[in-house]
């Protein structure tokens, strides 16, 4: 009988164990989108934000059996203007079309602005460092999002 009630005491322990809700997507607003590859998110605090992409170095339509079409998430510190400043950088980028890399140092890793010009177009591109932990597929150094316009820009960060 002590066995019994013991098991039941185990039992119990498990099935009612204290546990805190760690994040909610209740926490998170969504800023916008660049298509369906890139979205950036906020949380309602102001205090974090994050980018999920689609890894676009990996796509090789060559070996179309071997696609990650898997979304990768980038989450980010940020005060009250962070998303506000980022955006700058991009205006002020495709105002005056320069080529240039910026890298923004995170508590959870780098953030690169990328920008150039192919085939006649002038793109901005974000990349994020494997030093973030949530990068954990493959083995390369670094992910790409995707060349994104000033309009796809406008969107991904809720302009009009």
């Amino acid at each position: 009988m002590k066995k019994l009630f013991l098991l039941l005491i185990f039992i119990s322990s498990l099935a009612f164990g204290q546990f805190t809700i760690k994040d909610s997507s209740d926490n998170w607003e969504k800023v916008g989108n660049a298509y369906a590859h890139t979205i950036l998110y906020q949380r309602n605090d102001k205090t974090k934000a994050k980018i999920e992409y689609r890894d676009f170095q990996s796509f090789n339509l060559l070996q179309v059996n071997n696609l990650d079409l898997s979304y990768y998430t980038f989450e980010f510190s940020t005060n009250a203007d962070t998303l506000e400043n980022i955006y700058q950088i991009f205006k002020e980028h495709f105002e005056t079309k320069k080529e240039e890399t910026i890298t923004l140092e995170f508590p959870e890793g780098n953030m690169i602005l990328e920008f150039d010009k192919a085939i006649g177009g002038f793109y901005g591109n974000f990349k994020f460092d494997k030093v973030n932990n949530l990068i954990d597929k493959g083995d390369r150094s670094i992910r790409t999002a995707g060349a994104l316009n000033m309009k796809q820009l406008n969107k991904l960060f809720g302009k009009k």
